[in-house]
């Protein structure tokens, strides 16, 4: 990577005077012409955030994720904005959609800018790109999928024992045949979650469970509630918010009744769960926790003052329907 130092002796001025034009101060215009003559002759990349350069420091991380569509992401990524914003660092958002292929190049666009630090946000520790990491000389947190890279915190919930814990609760209830819907298995979240049904199975071999694999939108939710209610389940459990919705909608639109004619459990966003009217086993995700700990994690890696490099967090979910009304804001740290 070409030095400030480099671009200054291409251009005949000091170091200072490069640094100077950098951060958007006004020289001599034949000096300002020649250190952009240097600049671009060299292949030199600026720090898109300007500050820091004798420390350096650019002040930026990036956060590399699949998108913004979801409410889960929208609060982490809020999260995570907020505690950086006050100790003086931005965030450069990169996206993937859905294509594994980019990420090799997201990557390389986000160190291009050099970042002081990097948030994978649902990438798979195998994917392209990936291992660089290891050695990238700046400290990485992965969010929702655990990576055993040794520059590398992971960040995740506890969303199998939670599934698990959701569906015991139904059995108990007397539910003999649980209808489950769940997500397209392509990412760590959803393999959990469907983990936690294949533990149910093994532990109430005498309930039946009953399988529909959605594509995360209200109409797969729609239809994985219809199948599953014609093949006659009494309790039905939903793997994702998006399809819950679509759930919900084929209950009112059925005449279906919560707690009275079908048993219902599934993941959610809502701010406010105590406040629900019905008996449905809600999850929620710690989102806004999450992102603060991630945030906080990585300004401590940067500032040297971190321990235990390379450990993985887990969160505790919280489940409404169980008497519980607080959350768990302690992760529990495994080496």
């Amino acid at each position: 990577m070409v030095s400030i130092r480099e671009v200054a002796k291409k251009a005949g001025v000091s170091v200072g005077s490069v640094s100077r034009y950098l951060n958007g101060q006004r020289l001599k215009k034949e000096n300002m012409d020649h250190i952009q003559l240097a600049i671009e002759s060299l292949g030199y990349r600026q720090n898109i955030i300007a500050k820091g350069l004798k420390n350096n420091h650019s002040f930026a991380i990036g956060l590399l994720m699949n998108n913004l569509s979801s409410r889960f992401s929208m609060d982490i990524v809020s999260s995570i904005e907020d505690i950086l914003e006050k100790h003086g660092y931005g965030v450069i958002i990169s996206g993937f959609n859905d294509n594994k292929d980019r990420v090799s190049a997201k990557l390389s666009y986000l160190r291009e800018r050099s970042v002081d630090g990097l948030i994978l946000f649902e990438v798979g520790e195998d994917w392209p790109g990936m291992d660089g990491l290891a050695d990238a000389g700046i400290p990485v947190v992965s969010l929702q999928t655990p990576n055993k890279l040794v520059n590398v915190d992971s960040m995740i919930g506890n969303d199998r024992i939670s599934v698990k814990t959701v569906l015991s609760r139904m059995v108990t209830q007397g539910n003999k045949k649980i209808g489950v819907i769940v997500a397209p298995q392509r990412d760590y979240s959803a393999r959990e979650r469907l983990l936690g049904v294949y533990d149910s199975q093994r532990e109430y071999p005498e309930v039946e469970f009953v399988v529909y694999q959605g594509d995360y939108s209200r109409l797969s939710g729609y239809c994985g509630a219809n199948e599953l209610i014609s093949d006659g389940v009494d309790a039905l459990f939903v793997c994702n918010y998006n399809m819950s919705l679509g759930t919900m909608e084929f209950f009112s639109k059925s005449g279906l009744r919560i707690d009275t004619d079908i048993a219902f459990g599934h993941f959610d966003y809502l701010d406010q769960l105590n406040q629900l009217n019905d008996q449905r086993l809600v999850i929620q995700q710690p989102a806004t926790i999450m992102g603060q700990v991630c945030a906080e994690r990585l300004l401590s890696r940067i500032n040297g003052t971190a321990e235990n490099i390379g450990a993985t967090y887990i969160f505790e979910n919280q489940i409404m329907g169980f008497g519980k009304t607080s959350i768990e804001v302690t992760p529990t740290i495994i080496k």
